[in-house]
C-alpha cells in the first residue's frame, strides 16, 4: 500500500532554505567604503593611500568575521574572547 505524499513530510536540509546572496548590510558596508574614500580624496589624501587603507580595513574585518564564523579552534577563541568582553562590559 502506497503512501499519500500530501500526507508525508519530508524533513528540511539546511540545503532547502534560501538565503540572499546581497542584502542591505552588505549595500551599507559597500555604501561607507565609498563614502570614505569620497571624504578622504576631498580632504587631499592620494588614492593609493585611500585603496591601501580601504583594504587593510576590508582584510581587517574579513579576518575578524571569518575567525569568528569558522569552526576552527581560534574561531572558537575569539568567538569566546568577543563574549567575554560583551559581558564584562554590560553589552548584550
Amino acid at each position: 500500500m502506497a503512501k499519500d505524499p500530501a500526507t508525508t513530510a519530508t524533513p528540511r536540509r539546511s540545503a532547502d532554505t534560501h538565503t540572499a546572496p546581497f542584502g542591505m548590510s552588505h549595500a551599507a558596508v559597500i555604501i561607507a567604503f565609498v563614502v570614505t574614500a569620497a571624504v578622504l580624496a576631498l580632504n587631499g589624501q592620494q588614492v593609493q593611500d585611500i585603496l591601501l587603507l580601504l583594504c587593510g580595513a576590508g582584510a581587517i574585518g574579513t579576518a575578524a568575521v571569518a575567525g569568528v564564523v569558522l569552526p576552527t579552534r581560534p574561531g572558537r577563541r575569539l568567538a569566546r574572547l568577543i563574549q567575554a568582553y560583551r559581558a564584562s562590559s554590560g553589552e548584550r
